[in-house]
């Protein structure tokens, strides 16, 4: 299981295969002066262990976001677009097997249709398999190793799902759309 801790000085630590995304006082502070790197160096060694090992084929995550932009439009602003865009680039340099792609949800509207995207920021994972994996929100905190599960399932083409539960989902003989929320602790 993965176990996800918050310090006292506002770091997130998610505990699984040893990677934590964190953002202290000192970071803060830093943030001002220079873009934040996400992803620690030890943790980027790491993923680039994991995903050497785990990753069988390649996946492309597209990424829906918006334009950057100086002006402030309500009700369209997006207050974790750019974070996010930032850790998914990091994320997808610890592979050669990761391929980011970036789309503008206004000017590819209906591209973002199509692949059910409502909202942003949202990104997909798609293999070569069947299916796709999709995401609303900053995948910090616990999501943060989801996501990095979720890219190993999807780069197999297989989940950790027990046999009972398959042949449970064997049965299933409509389509259903199935949403997970969770909110920051």
């Amino acid at each position: 299981m993965k176990k996800i801790t918050r310090s006292a000085d506002d770091r997130l630590s998610a505990e699984s295969h040893g990677m934590s995304v964190e953002r202290s006082t000192c970071q803060k502070e830093k943030e001002r002066e220079e873009p934040m790197a996400n992803i620690s160096p030890e943790d980027r060694q790491t993923l680039q262990t994991l995903f050497a090992k785990e990753l069988q084929d390649e996946v492309t995550i597209t990424y829906f976001t918006q334009r950057e932009s100086v002006l402030i439009i309500p009700g369209h602003e997006c207050s974790s677009c750019k974070e996010t865009r930032e850790l998914l680039e990091e994320l997808t340099q610890t592979s050669d097997k990761l391929h980011l792609t970036v789309k503008d949800f206004v000017r590819d509207e209906q591209e973002a249709q199509g692949l059910g995207i409502t909202r942003i920021p949202a990104f997909i994972l798609q293999g070569h398999t069947k299916g796709a994996v999709r995401y609303f929100g900053i995948p910090a905190g616990y999501e943060f190793s989801t996501l990095v599960e979720d890219l190993i399932d999807v780069s197999k083409g297989t989940t950790r799902l027990s046999e009972k539960t398959r042949e449970i989902l064997a049965t299933v003989d409509q389509d259903l759309h199935i949403q997970v929320f969770v909110t920051p602790t």
